[in-house]
Order: structure tokens, then C-alpha cells, then sequence
């Protein structure tokens, strides 16, 4: 497995659009899949936020995330955000997630972030496991989220390589 920058893999927008689109439209009702396509294509940058980063297996997208300056409207006080981690269905239980958020934590540090935000309806647990620390639950476009935190302090997340 490869992990990449989305702008080194723009062909990829259009199966990340789908995966988001189906995974969380309920969340966006009003969003189409031209919405999210337009809204990921925006990440398409190596040095700056906006950014996703992609895992790539024999050509093959099969996980992305992401760094966007706000994902929660409720919370513009807090910046940025690690958002859209997806892995493919079949992909999924092999580190691949984890592997992406390692990477894209690497990458704030080098854009020297301090702290980075994330929400999640169902998957405090496992962002749990990997050092971040929940900041409150809270009611977000008709589901309970956990927002979490964590400290972004350099030298301490291994190598990561892009």
C-alpha cells in the first residue's frame, strides 16, 4: 500500500465522491454527488489546507482522509479538521485507516499545527485508540457526535512516508 496526496491522484475524486455520498449523505441531505465531488476535487493541494491524502493498492484507491480548516458549522472555533476518513469495504480490519490518520497527523505537523479537531457518529473508539481525546458529545444534524482533540507535538508520530 501506497499513501499519496489526492492531487497526485485526482482520477480518484469521482470513487471518493461516491464513497462519501453513500456513506454520509444522511448527515448533508441537501448535498449531491456533484455537491461532494466539487468539495473533495478542493483538497486537491500538497501544501496546504484544504489536503486529502489517498491509499493506493496495485493502482486501486482503497481508503482517503482528509485536513479541512472547519467541518462542523456549530464549531468555527475550533480549526482544523480531520475529516472523511474512509477505507473500501473489502479493505477494511488491515491498519489502512490508521496508517491514514498517522499520515495525515504527520502531515499537519508539517504545516505546524498545533491541534487537530475531528467528529464522529460511531467511531470514538477506534480515534480513542489512537490518542485522541474526546472534548464533548453533541447533537449534529440529527445524530449524537463525539468531537475529539488531539495534540499534534512533533517528533512523536513515527515516520510517515508520503
Amino acid at each position: 500500500m501506497v499513501i499519496d496526496y489526492l492531487a497526485n491522484h485526482t482520477e480518484a475524486i469521482p470513487v471518493l465522491a461516491a464513497w462519501f455520498h453513500e456513506e454520509w449523505s444522511y448527515l448533508y441531505p441537501e448535498r449531491t454527488l456533484y455537491d461532494v465531488e466539487r468539495s473533495i476535487a478542493g483538497r486537491s493541494q500538497v501544501d496546504r489546507i484544504p489536503i486529502a491524502l489517498v491509499a493506493m493498492e496495485a493502482g486501486e484507491v482503497i481508503g482517503t482522509v482528509c485536513l479541512k480548516v472547519h467541518d462542523m458549522d456549530t464549531h468555527l472555533h475550533l480549526s482544523p479538521w480531520l475529516a472523511g476518513l474512509y477505507v473500501a469495504r473489502t479493505w477494511r480490519g488491515r491498519g489502512i485507516g490508521s496508517a491514514l490518520v498517522r499520515a495525515m497527523e504527520e502531515k499537519a505537523q508539517e504545516l505546524e499545527v498545533g491541534h487537530l479537531y475531528l467528529y464522529t457518529p460511531d467511531s470514538e473508539s477506534f480515534y480513542a485508540s489512537l490518542d485522541w481525546r474526546l472534548l464533548e458529545r453533541v447533537p449534529y444534524h440529527g445524530s449524537t457526535v463525539a468531537v475529539m482533540e488531539k495534540q499534534i507535538a512533533r517528533g512523536h508520530l513515527g515516520t510517515v512516508y508520503l
